[in-house]
């Protein structure tokens, strides 16, 4: 083999990034050197970059380029807000039994929203009609519901005539979607959230039976619907304008 032909096979096994690495090096040279040219040699220490500094830089965006794969974001918790997973409930009046007949009374009670450790009073009779969905971030079936919700709400708007309430229940530290007030920012749910106690107390106490929950309860505090499992957009929408058709006329 000739010198040439030697020389023309050792180019051939010069790797892409050598290439582009040596490529980088020279711009960086002739770059230099005609800044040198066209400046009057006034430049501020301060500012000016050593072409070392460059091809070292310049190296290492390729390796990151190469090693770092591409992420989608995700959706950011904001830090200067404090999250409750479970709280103090305090339960006033007698619970619901589960699968309750319609007409059974629902008990005030006193528990926390997750962004707040100052507990609010619920009474579900003083004349807000309330639409009640407990979830448990473990769950599948409210995994599936909570987003589709969440859209529902997203693309109706919430209805002035009724408030629409979601109850964190059954937390289980080191399950799917813990936290659960971190799940549900991340569905972007647009409602108050209040969290159950450790006991799930609020949830007996509103005679749930399985998950998700949902229970409507008028005006004067009356249990007008149940429902357990998933719910369809067409089931929930059904159900937000069963709340809307009992509640008071808004003058």
């Amino acid at each position: 083999m000739t010198e040439i032909e030697e020389e023309i096979e050792n180019t051939s096994r010069v790797s892409p990034r050598f290439i582009l690495g040596s490529f980088i090096v020279v711009a960086v040279g002739l770059a230099v050197v005609l800044g040198l040219l066209l400046s009057d040699g006034g430049n501020d220490p301060a500012t000016s970059v050593s072409p070392v500094a460059t091809e070292e830089v310049a190296e290492e965006t390729i390796e990151r380029a190469e090693e770092e794969p591409v992420s989608s974001p995700e959706p950011v918790q904001s830090d200067s807000e404090e999250f409750w997973e479970t709280g103090s409930v305090e339960i006033l009046g007698d619970p619901i039994p589960v699968n309750a007949e319609i007409g059974a009374a629902a008990p005030a009670f006193k528990a926390q929203p997750n962004n707040s450790g100052d507990p609010i009073m619920v009474d579900p009779a003083d004349g807000t009609v309330r639409l009640i969905g407990f979830f448990a971030h473990w769950c599948p079936h409210c995994q599936r519901e909570v987003p589709r919700v969440s859209q529902w709400l997203a693309e109706n708007g919430l209805p002035e005539e009724i408030e629409i309430i979601a109850i964190s229940t059954a937390v289980r530290e080191g399950a799917p979607n813990y936290p659960p007030s971190e799940w549900l920012v991340n569905e972007n749910w647009p409602t108050q959230v209040i969290v159950d106690s450790e006991e799930s107390e609020l949830a007996t106490a509103y005679g749930l039976g399985g998950f998700p929950y949902w229970i409507l309860v008028d005006a004067t505090g009356t249990v007008i619907h149940q429902s357990s499992g998933e719910l369809t957009e067409e089931q929930f929408g059904y159900l937000v304008d069963l709340a809307i058709s009992i509640a008071p006329q808004i003058t």
